[in-house]
């Protein structure tokens, strides 16, 4: 998943109340292929300067464990490996993968993350600007599926069942990845905290003032501010399938792929999710990307996603439709 980038600064929300002279350390860096922004507030501007680096360590680990672009990862090394070759993985990767197949199964498949076959056929045709053909889809579409996976849990071990098979964690790692960060940085000492990681915002606690974060969701079309949300022990991600896309004969397509069909989403220019935890955030952020609107609507309606609010925009530049669930409003300010 492609997030939209999310800018952060503080808010008034209640429920907040002002710790006695914090301390706040915010520092940039690239990792995970990104720029991540981690702010930790403590008592002493040295507890708050370790808050963030063991921030960073565990987004390293994610980084080094999870990602399909490092071909030493667990990742890279299982879609390496004949199929049926069981791999050990270290508990984090094995719990994403985990959480992975109950997303699949609670979206209806429009979340997989068994889908990577797929993305790389049509970044594929891309690059050589053509469609791909009737077999070729039906060819990769046979590979994609969780439950062509095997899982231990007594083990850790992960199993890919299908000749071709590979997966990808693009989709749910980053939000894992905030978790993770977030854990680490509470047990080092940040009173309160925000992560930003490619737009995926985790955020707990309140800012130095008091007060929690805003959270500014970007125009899909133009590229400003469309929205401004407060937030506190809450996460939010946005995606959509306007960030990337391969053009082929002058139409875009996206790079997010319906796992479902096959074909590349066509449904709503940007979807923003706010939720418990930075894993369910991602994970759902991409669902929604792949569902229509009211698919979405009615797999919330059914319970799929208890606790999770979302912001649809569809329609144009000029005329930007903006759609939402009913508790997505208590957390807008403008």
């Amino acid at each position: 998943m492609t997030s939209a980038a999310l800018l952060v600064a503080g808010c008034a929300l209640s429920g907040c109340t002002r710790t006695t002279a914090p301390a706040r350390v915010s520092r940039s860096r690239e990792i995970m292929g990104t720029l991540a922004t981690l702010t930790a507030v403590a008592d002493d501007e040295g507890r708050a300067a370790a808050a963030v680096e063991a921030g960073y360590a565990r987004l390293a680990d994610v980084n080094r464990l999870m990602s399909d672009y490092v071909a030493e990862s667990e990742i890279g090394r299982l879609n390496r490996l004949p199929a049926g070759s069981p791999v050990a993985v270290a508990p984090e990767t094995f719990q994403c993968v985990q959480r992975a197949v109950e997303f699949a199964r609670d979206s209806g498949g429009a979340f997989d993350v068994t889908c990577r076959p797929l993305v790389a056929l049509w970044r594929a045709a891309g690059e050589q600007q053509r469609l791909p053909t009737a077999d070729e889809l039906r060819q990769v579409r046979d590979l994609v599926g969780t439950e062509k996976l095997t899982l231990d849990a007594g083990a850790h071990t992960i199993t890919l069942q299908r000749a071709g098979m590979q997966i990808d964690l693009g989709g749910i790692a980053k939000g894992y990845a905030l978790d993770l960060a977030a854990q680490a940085m509470r047990q080092t000492g940040a009173a309160s905290l925000l992560i930003d990681v490619g737009g995926d915002v985790l955020a707990l606690g309140c800012a130095p003032t008091g007060q929690p974060w805003h959270v500014g969701v970007k125009h899909p079309f133009t590229g400003g501010l469309i929205a401004v949300l407060q937030i506190s022990d809450r996460a939010v991600a946005t995606s959509g399938v306007q960030q990337r896309f391969h053009e082929i004969g002058g139409k875009r397509y996206s790079h997010i792929v319906d796992p479902r069909s096959g074909q590349p989403a066509e449904q709503a220019p940007s979807v923003t999710v706010i939720a418990r935890d930075g894993i369910t955030a991602d994970a759902w952020a991409t669902a929604f990307s792949v569902l229509s609107v009211a698919e979405g609507k009615e797999l919330l309606a059914a319970g799929a996603a208890p606790g999770v609010e979302v912001l649809w925009i569809t329609g144009s530049a000029a005329q930007p439709v903006l759609d939402q669930t009913p508790g997505f409003a208590a957390y807008v300010v403008r």
